[in-house]
């Protein structure tokens, strides 16, 4: 276990590809799973019901690993698909987890406070470095460039995020 968390962390800082994970559908599964736990702490750490949280962290985790399973298909690299889902959902995890302090000093909360600027700018910080690590994974996944990945996760991110939010509400 300590191996995986250390090739997450790695994975993180962008020492690691994701094929260098075994393409393991248990681990696929223990990383579904790590991010569906870690998304509804988030959740409920920016204030919103277990429940929502649940709802959207479902939703967000189908629609990454349909997408990705779509253009996998497309690409014919399928074989591909277990290692980046599991590199996609294990950084995932281990990155919400890292945001639950910053949400912890509520920066979207009502009150403008130092603290709550300091949660916004450390919060804004992480999903950058989310987007970059997610163009890491995508780099390796399609071959190619980390700005072309990064972008990809831009246009991902948004998309998501506007669905997740219209169909289930909250922040």
């Amino acid at each position: 276990m300590q191996a995986l968390i250390t090739f997450f962390v790695e994975l993180c800082l962008l020492r690691r590809p994701p094929q260098d994970l075994p393409a393991s559908e248990t681990l696929l599964g223990l990383a579904l799973i790590a991010d569906l736990v870690v998304g509804v702490m988030v959740g409920m750490t920016a204030g919103l019901s277990w429940w929502t949280s649940f709802l959207q962290g479902v939703a967000e985790i189908l629609l990454m690993l349909a997408a990705l399973y779509v253009a996998l298909k497309q690409l014919k690299r399928l074989e591909r698909f277990i290692q980046s889902g599991t590199a996609l959902l294990g950084s995932g995890a281990l990155l919400g987890l890292v945001a639950i302090l910053p949400l912890s000093l509520n920066p979207t909360g009502q009150q403008e406070t130092d603290l709550a600027a300091l949660g916004a700018f450390l919060l804004l910080g992480l999903v950058i470095w989310g987007i970059v690590v997610t163009g890491h994974i995508l780099r390796h996944t399609f071959g190619i460039t980390l700005g072309q990945g990064a972008a990809i996760a831009v246009g991902f991110q948004i998309i998501a995020v506007s669905l997740v939010t219209s169909l289930f509400g909250g922040a």
